[in-house]
Formats: C-alpha cells, sequence, structure tokens
C-alpha cells in the first residue's frame, strides 16, 4: 500500500507518451490520434493515478480515495469509468488497462513521461497582500470559500479601489470546473442577456496556471450575511419574497437549459440594493450542466469543460446536505434535483437556520400547513411526487393566499357535494346492473366536476356552475342511469343495455336541448367525450370535444381555464387520430394562453402536462413524453391523489417511454408494481389497465433478454383486452402484436406471421389503411413476412408503411425511420442494393432507437449500411461501418449468433 500524497504537497506534473496516446497533467487534456478526446473528469484521474504508478497494482480502495474522496459514488462506478477510459483510448492501447479481479487495476508501460509543471505547494500559495498571479493591478485581501476544488480570494483593485472575486485552480484537474462555469455563464447571458441575479464573470485564464476566472464583487453568501443578524430581522413574508428572488434566478437559468445542481447559502451572494431591499445573486456554476448540449454549438460556444455525457451521466457531485436523493442513487441531475435544493433551503430561510438539515417533524417549525405542503412538495424523496419545475414551486408560492380561499371556499360546498354524492348512490342501489358498467363515464364526470370545483369564485361562474350542477344529476339520473327513458320515452332494452348503447342514448337526446345554455351543454359533452375516449372510441370523442371547444370560444374569453381545458381534452383524441399538425397547433395556442399556468399545480397543470405528453408520445419523442408525463404524474398526486386510474395511466405510460429509451428494468418495475395489487386493483383502474401492465411487463422482458418469459403475460393482456374492450380495441390490437414479436424472438416465426396478419387485418377494420396505428402495423407485417422468406410480399407492405408513415408522422419521425430500415433490409435481401442505400440515407440511428425500444438503434443502422456498401462494391466503406457495428453491438451480453456473419462478412468470407 503507497502512502498517499497530500493536495497541498508540491509535486511535479507531466506530460506522458504511450503509442498514438498522450496524456498532459497540465492541461489534464487528451489526445489520442492527434486528435483531443473529450472525456469526463473522473475516467481521467483515473489515467492520472494509474500513469503515474506504471507497471504497479494500484488497488481499488486506493482509487476511491483518490478520485472519489469525500462523495458518494454508486455501484459499478469505478468499473464504468474504467470502461469509459478503455473506449477512449481506442482498442490498440485499452489493453494496456489491466483489472485484476477483487483487487484493482494497473497500467502497463513502456511509458514516456516529460516533466511539463509543478503543483503548486500549500494549495496556491496565495496570501493576503500578494498582487494576483498575472493581474498586478489587483491585490489579495482574503480567503473566501475554500474547497477541494477551488480557492476563492477577494481582490481590491490598487487605483480604483473596487472589490473583485477571483477564484483559482492550481493545475488542469479542477480546471473543467471553471471552464464549465464560464461556458454555462455564456449560455445564460446569451439566452437572458446581463441580469442582477447572477454574479457577472468579468474575465478568466485558462492558458497557464494558476488557472482562474475573475468575477464581480456580489457581496456575502447567505451564510455570513445570516451570521450578520439580517435574517432574524426579517419576517416571514420578507423572507419569503427574499426566496421568490432567489428561484425566480434559478428558472430563468432552467429557461435556458442550465442546471445549477449545487444550490446552498454558499452560492447565494446578498448585497443591499439602492431601494434599501436585499438583491441575491446566484454563483458558481462549476458543477452545472447543460440539458441540451448541442445548445452550446447552436449559439457558436466553445464546449470548454464540458463533455456530451456529461450532462447525461448520474452525477454526485455537489453538497450533500442538498443533494436530491435520486443523485446520491446514481440518477442524472434535473431540473427536480434543483427543486429539491430550492426546497431545503425555502425551509432554512423560513426556520431562520442555514445550518439546520431537515428531518422528522420539521413541519413543527414551520406552523402553516400551506407552506408546508409547498415545501413536502418540493422536498418529496421521490422525483416522480416532486414538484416538476422551479415554477411551479413559485407558482404554489405565490398563489398562497388564493389558495387559502380556495381552502376556504371548499369546505363550504362539501357539505353539498356529499348531499349530491348519497343521492347518486341511492340511485346506483336502485339500479345495481349499472354500477360496472359506469366506470368510464364517472371517470370523465369526476374529471369535469372538479374543474368546476376549482372555477374562479366570480358570480357567473358560480351561477353556471349551479347550473352544471343540477343538469348533470338530472343527466346522470334520467339520460344514464334511467338508460336514456322518461315515462313518455319509446327507448325499450329486453336486456340490461351496455356502458356504449346508454352513452349513444344520452347523448342522442342532447341535440337542441340546451340552445339557451351553451355552458351546460359544453360541461356535458365534455364528459361524453372523455367517456368515449376512455372507451377508446376517438372518432366519437372528437365530436364531443371539437362541439365543446366550439362552444368554448363563443362564450369565454381566449385564456379562461375551462376553455382551455377543452383544448388539451381534444388535443389527447387528435393525436389518437394522427391528426398532428391540427393538435400541435392547438397546444401551442393552448400553452400559450395558460401561461405559467400550464406547469402549476392545478389541474389546468395536470391537463396541459398530459395533452403535451400523448402529443409527444404519439409522435415517439420520447425524451419531452417522458419529461411531460413525469410532470403530471407530480400534479396529479397533489391534486388528485385518490383518482387511482388515472395515477396507473400515467406511470404505464412513463414506463413505456422508459422501455423505449433504453430502461427495461425501470419499465418493469413500474408494470410489476401496478400488478401487485392494491390500490391499482380491478375494480380502481379497471381490467384493460392491468392488461396494459401485463403488456409492458412482457415487454420489458423481452428487451432483458428473457422473450419466453415473456409470452405468457402477453397471451394473458390480449385476453384481458378482449374482454374488456373487445378484439379490435387499440390496446387488444397493440397486446397481440407484442404476442407475434415475442414468437419470433423464440424462434416461432411462423407464428409471428400468422398472428401479425391478424393483426394488421384488425387494424383495417378498426381505423382503415391509413390511419399511422395501421401503417405501423404494415410495418411489423412486413417485419414478420420478411422473417419467412415472402420477400416481394414484405416489399409491397414495407414500401406502403413508408409512404403512409411519411404522410402522417412527416419527415423526421422516428416511425419513418423504422419503416425505412425495415423496408432497406428487404431490398438487401432482394440483392437491390442501390434502392437499399437511397432508403438508408434519412435514417437517424437516435430516431431508430425511439421506435423499436432497442438502443442497439446506432448499431444495427452501422451493420445494415456495412452490407449494402459492400454489396455495391464499395467495400473499404462498408469494412468501416461493419466495425463501428461490431464496436457498438459487441461487448457483454451480445448476441453472438447475430454478430458471426457480421464478422464473416468483416473477413471476405
Amino acid at each position: 500500500m503507497r502512502v498517499a500524497v497530500d493536495a497541498g504537497s508540491e509535486m511535479p506534473l507531466y506530460r506522458y507518451r504511450f503509442g498514438s496516446v498522450e496524456f498532459d497533467e497540465v492541461r489534464f487534456e487528451l489526445v489520442v490520434g492527434g486528435l483531443v478526446v473529450e472525456l469526463e473528469q473522473k475516467p481521467l484521474q483515473l489515467l492520472a493515478e494509474l500513469l503515474r504508478h506504471v507497471g504497479e497494482v494500484v488497488t481499488k480502495e486506493e482509487l476511491f480515495a483518490r478520485v472519489w474522496s469525500g462523495r458518494p459514488t454508486v455501484d459499478n462506478v469505478l468499473p464504468n469509468a474504467i470502461a469509459k477510459l478503455r473506449k477512449a483510448l481506442g482498442p490498440a492501447e485499452a489493453e494496456r488497462i489491466v483489472t485484476l479481479p477483487r483487487l484493482g487495476y494497473r497500467c502497463n508501460g513502456p511509458v514516456e513521461r516529460v516533466a511539463s509543471g509543478r503543483r503548486l505547494a500549500s494549495r496556491l500559495q496565495l496570501a493576503g497582500a500578494q498582487t494576483v498571479p498575472q493581474r498586478p493591478e489587483w491585490q489579495l485581501e482574503r480567503q473566501l470559500n475554500p474547497s477541494r476544488a477551488s480557492e476563492v480570494w477577494l481582490a481590491r483593485h490598487g487605483r480604483t479601489r473596487e472589490l473583485r472575486v477571483f477564484k483559482f485552480s492550481g493545475d488542469g484537474e479542477r480546471l473543467a470546473m471553471l471552464k464549465r462555469e464560464a461556458t454555462l455563464y455564456r449560455v445564460l447571458v446569451d439566452g437572458l442577456g446581463e441580469r442582477d441575479d447572477f454574479a457577472r464573470i468579468v474575465d478568466w485564464n485558462f492558458e497557464a496556471p494558476p488557472f482562474f476566472l475573475e468575477c464581480e464583487y456580489g457581496g456575502d453568501n447567505l451564510h455570513d450575511w445570516a451570521d450578520a443578524g439580517h435574517l432574524a430581522a426579517l419576517d416571514r413574508p420578507a423572507r419569503l419574497a427574499l426566496f421568490l428572488k432567489i428561484a425566480h434566478a434559478v428558472a430563468a437559468a432552467h429557461g435556458v437549459g442550465v442546471l445549477h445542481k449545487d444550490l446552498k447559502p454558499a452560492n447565494v451572494l446578498i448585497t443591499a440594493a439602492a431601494d434599501g431591499r436585499w438583491r441575491p445573486r446566484l454563483t458558481d456554476f462549476g458543477s452545472g450542466r447543460l440539458l441540451n448540449p448541442e445548445r452550446l454549438a447552436a449559439l457558436g460556444i466553445t464546449r470548454l469543460g464540458m463533455t456530451v455525457t456529461e450532462a447525461f451521466n448520474g452525477d454526485s457531485s455537489g453538497t450533500p446536505l442538498y443533494l436530491a436523493p435520486e443523485l446520491i442513487a446514481g440518477q442524472a441531475p434535473t431540473v427536480q434535483s434543483d427543486v429539491y435544493a430550492l426546497g431545503l433551503l425555502l425551509w432554512q430561510l423560513l426556520v431562520g437556520d442555514l445550518n439546520r438539515p431537515i428531518a422528522p417533524g420539521w413541519e413543527a417549525g414551520i406552523g402553516d400547513p400551506l407552506l408546508c405542503q409547498s415545501i413536502a412538495l418540493a422536498t418529496d424523496g421521490d422525483p416522480a411526487r416532486r414538484l416538476p419545475t422551479v415554477a411551479a414551486l413559485i407558482e404554489h408560492l405565490a398563489g398562497l393566499e388564493a389558495r387559502r380561499a380556495a381552502a376556504a371556499d371548499a369546505r363550504l360546498r362539501e357539505q353539498r357535494l356529499i348531499e349530491a354524492e348519497a343521492a347518486l348512490a341511492r340511485n346506483r342501489a336502485r339500479r345495481p346492473w349499472i354500477a360496472a358498467a359506469t366506470a368510464a363515464l364517472v371517470a370523465g364526470l369526476a374529471a369535469t366536476a372538479w374543474q368546476y370545483r376549482a372555477a374562479d369564485r366570480a358570480r357567473d361562474e358560480a351561477i353556471v356552475q349551479a347550473a352544471l350542477a343540477t343538469e348533470m344529476n338530472r343527466f346522470l339520473n334520467v339520460d344514464l342511469l334511467g338508460g336514456g327513458r322518461s315515462r313518455t320515452s319509446t327507448i325499450a332494452y329486453d336486456r340490461n343495455p351496455t356502458l356504449r348503447e346508454l352513452i349513444d342514448a344520452a347523448r342522442l337526446r342532447l341535440d337542441g336541448r340546451f340552445v339557451e345554455a351553451p355552458l351546460i351543454e359544453a360541461g356535458i359533452r365534455t364528459t361524453l367525450g372523455r367517456a368515449y375516449r376512455i372507451l377508446g372510441d376517438y372518432a366519437t370523442a372528437e365530436g364531443e370535444l371539437r362541439r365543446v371547444t366550439e362552444l368554448n370560444r363563443l362564450q369565454r374569453l381566449p385564456d379562461d381555464e375551462q376553455r382551455l381545458l377543452g383544448e388539451y381534452d381534444l388535443v389527447t383524441v387528435l393525436v389518437r387520430l394522427s391528426k398532428f399538425d391540427e393538435a400541435k397547433q392547438r397546444l401551442d395556442e393552448a400553452d400559450a394562453l395558460a401561461g405559467v399556468r400550464r406547469a402549476a399545480i392545478g389541474e389546468l397543470g395536470l391537463r396541459a402536462q398530459l395533452a403535451r405528453g400523448s402529443y409527444h408520445f404519439q409522435r415517439l419523442e420520447l425524451t419531452p413524453a417522458l419529461e411531460a408525463y413525469s410532470a403530471a404524474q407530480a400534479i396529479q398526486r397533489a391534486v388528485q391523489p385518490d383518482d387511482i386510474a388515472l395515477a396507473a395511466h400515467i406511470r404505464l405510460t412513463i414506463g413505456d417511454a422508459r422501455l423505449r429509451l433504453g430502461e427495461p428494468a425501470a419499465a418493469q418495475a413500474i408494470a410489476q408494481e401496478i400488478l401487485a395489487g392494491d390500490p391499482y386493483t380491478e375494480a380502481n383502474v379497471g381490467l384493460s389497465t392491468l392488461g396494459t401492465a401485463r403488456r409492458l411487463l412482457g415487454n420489458a422482458l423481452r428487451n432483458l433478454g428473457r422473450p419466453a418469459e415473456g409470452i405468457p403475460y402477453l397471451q394473458q393482456a390480449v385476453a384481458d383486452h378482449e374482454k374488456a374492450r373487445g378484439p379490435d380495441d387499440q390496446s387488444t390490437i397493440a397486446a397481440l402484436s407484442s404476442l407475434g414479436y415475442l414468437y419470433s424472438l423464440v424462434g416461432d416465426v411462423a407464428r409471428r406471421a400468422e398472428i401479425q396478419r391478424e393483426v394488421y387485418a384488425r387494424s383495417v377494420r378498426r381505423w382503415g389503411e391509413a390511419n399511422q396505428y395501421t401503417l405501423v402495423e404494415r410495418l411489423n407485417l412486413g417485419d414478420a413476412e420478411h422473417e419467412i422468406g415472402r420477400l416481394a410480399v414484405a416489399e409491397r407492405h414495407l414500401a406502403a408503411a413508408v409512404q403512409g408513415l411519411v404522410k402522417t408522422s412527416g419527415e423526421g419521425s422516428s416511425l419513418v425511420d423504422a419503416a425505412r430500415f425495415s423496408h432497406a433490409s428487404v431490398l438487401l435481401a432482394l440483392g437491390r442494393h442501390g434502392d437499399a442505400l437511397a432508403v438508408l440515407t434519412p435514417v437517424s440511428s437516435g430516431r431508430l432507437a425511439d421506435a423499436s425500444a432497442d438502443a442497439s438503434g446506432a448499431g444495427k443502422l452501422a451493420a445494415l449500411r456495412g452490407q449494402v456498401l459492400i454489396g455495391l462494391g464499395r467495400r473499404d466503406e462498408g469494412r468501416a461501418e461493419l466495425q463501428q457495428a461490431l464496436a457498438l453491438l459487441g461487448g457483454e451480453g451480445a448476441d453472438e449468433a447475430e454478430l458471426a456473419p457480421l464478422r464473416a462478412l468483416l473477413a471476405g468470407r
């Protein structure tokens, strides 16, 4: 065991060379084959440790101590970082990094090294009254916040006496954090302009050590400010106002795609403004992340200190007290991890102690139940239940008084609601045969009633609400529970009618009935439209909900909540009918009118997120779909926690999105959660929802490489959906299609083809030939016919699928790319290499992976291109593609049977 060298001791730094690799410790830069390689800091730090001890075994314990000292880690973090390092070094040099099982790692020589600098002793050898290195006009006064990453000093200009802050890093190992902070500051300025709620970065030196950022002085940090007694002098409203200023700054950063990821009192500076109020500023984005790294290229900003993978990998850097639990567990930082830190800071400001961790019983220090609710929603340990955005937290706090008034109003209405529900219960008791049949309609009615209970308390709206309640009661008792019959009715049934028959009869009685009361008609048609949507009859649902939007546009102001809810309802149906252009237009218009309310805790926020998520999911734009459904889940748990059916729908859609994003284990866990029983019982969610959970579980097992285990779940899912919805319902068709694919994976391709023909026939009956769902199943049918060797038939189906999906989904759709990939595969089998290459040219590996719920899309695309190019005689290009395919598809768990033909083709056999 070697003795670790103290970080503050004097230590030479080297430039290492071996093979085509060069690593410079001063700049902490890796060059392979003459090109700079973008790589995260941890693999580079591992390389530095191994190169310092070439030929020696460096134990796992030593690597954890030197590279992850004092930070929480997750399982497999060390082997994952080693794997990234080997990949960056390339096949020829990766073999130098040798694994010694249960012991550690060794870097084999020979390695050339040349001294290139030194690590300054005693950190940076800085002291008060010393001039700033490379800035002789500035003089250091005192050190502010020493840390493992850098030294922060306050300096004063010798002539003007202006104060500045210099943040130093003595070596390249910590240089990346300074570069990242500078890069993110440029993104903030480009997107937001110069703002007084961010500490301004004036200049930087990244050329020679000591490296530094030169920053505007923004005042004391919150800790020092509070210690001076300023926090104690503020009352609760003033503390809330101060927090909201901080939150608005974070929300603005999020708005241009920047996560802070280390929010804490030390990173909030505060000074007194000219009006005497306190002005906070955010500082230290050195741990920050970009939600969309490609934004740098769009803005023309150099990617200093950042790599593509850094923006998405799990990262537990930051201050442990303020780290959200999912970060400690190794998940990627998100907007919600910043929400968690802000929630903790809010609690600390309100209780007046910026050092106190939140612990059981924390509510006693607040006293206000509504404030407690805001803090609890922001600091929930499960990000699925946490507030989705900082804007939502701001909205929650800004609406405190309105929420108090609404709570009082709700108590006044509670008795009337109880009485109405009791009357309905008596009706159901007199007609027990209707109990099961009305589940879907009650779901629609519940949501409609909720939105009216939450309506503005203006007198006119109250009158509408009272009238709607009366008509709803009559609609349930006469038109629905009475089977559409009055004493003079001629309607008769020789059996207990189905729900569909009851709803159809009730709908027919609405025409012309509410000419003088259009808002009442809109409320009842909203209930009907939602019921038809639940039943899967999207065409009829569209008619009802389109009529709702027409009535609302005539009677309500453009930004009226009820009008916007109607628009969002219609969007969720339009996307099911592949009417994406109209859906997108209505969705964008509604979002613009809703403003911040679309992310707020309430019915409007919930429906806005569900509509946005549905639009993206149906287009297989999975990342934004997952974000929207995750936000909807958090809002649903806050405003409609007892709506178990809606909760299940959201959870299963999140599971499906995660499956398609390459997270089958997460999808499996969600499906098993729904199938575990209470609260997700058949009585609460319906048999069809349980069938959807079984379908998700079967598909997850498929992607986990266990298709045989998934078949029984898919068989039961088909049976559940057929019993609940019928053979031609979308859920039944989807389950049957998934079942056929699993048969293909276990080798029964003939059965898969037989099933897929039936699936396509049902789809045509259900939607017609031009609908997106039908076209997807035609794509699947083409694949099935290809598997059994009917190439001409397969080519005809796939060509038609491509042509149709371009019309319904548009160029750039993942579904179009999936169809083109399958079409090119058949063209290759038919020997039509030129046609195959033309079809493949616009295909994107990322979109291909989204469509197939298969993360290996890039490898499969490279493999197909390689085979096509070799078939065209372009062997060098083809071999390069095949080499890339083998690199992407190989590794642990690879399908050797799939890779063998590629290796043989590469070898020229």
